[in-house]
């Protein structure tokens, strides 16, 4: 009898700890996991082309840069060249990408399939057991060889890949698969986009 009541209150602390956790991360929502707090309002302020300086001034610095433009498969290379690393608010994103594509490459078929970029990733994943309770949001905007904005993507994520909050780029033309000069893709789900980045009123 002793025993079914200690595993009783064993469960039954198991389940208060949850749904705890479940309130939790409730109340304190989505933000802490979003750079420098950043608000649907400022990501609509980012355009195609616009300079790394200004991006900056808006967004300020992400929480991490990657570039995987260029891999390739293990068949063709057994130690791939890849940037990706944290920031921090001393860090020279443009010098730290100008190192990366002026080093040495892995190997000749990298450095042919190589393309210089990089992408700011403003948004960081939840662990393991936050998502099992709440979906949140991934946001990243990718740089060109210029630094300059060639594309804004913001998209739910919950264990699996969920609907797109914001995408701007520029149109494509799909029979010969290149950019169309001049002409812009925007889509916004509005009702997504206030509830991970809320708008400053």
């Amino acid at each position: 009898m002793k025993i079914i009541k200690i595993l009783g209150l064993i469960i039954l602390s198991i389940i208060v700890f949850i749904l705890s956790s479940v309130l939790v991360i409730k109340v304190l929502g989505y933000r802490t996991n979003i750079a420098n707090g950043i608000t649907g309002t400022e990501i609509k302020q980012i355009e195609i082309g616009m300079p790394f300086e200004e991006i900056i001034s808006i967004l300020g610095k992400p929480f991490t840069i990657e570039n995987r433009n260029g891999q390739h498969s293990i068949v063709h290379c057994k130690n791939p060249k890849l940037l990706e690393m944290s920031v921090n608010k001393n860090t020279d994103i443009i010098q730290v990408v100008d190192s990366f594509f002026n080093g040495t490459y892995c190997c000749d078929a990298y450095k042919e399939s190589i393309q210089k970029g990089v992408t700011l990733q403003y948004t960081k994943r939840h662990c393991f057991f936050r998502n099992l309770f709440s979906n949140f949001p991934m946001l990243w905007v990718h740089l060109d060889s210029s630094y300059c904005v060639h594309s804004v993507y913001a998209r739910e994520f919950d264990l699996d890949l969920k609907p797109v909050i914001y995408s701007l780029s520029k149109k494509i033309d799909y029979d010969t698969w290149e950019e169309i000069p001049n002409e812009i893709s925007l889509y916004i789900n509005d009702e997504l986009l206030e509830k991970y980045f809320k708008s400053k009123k």
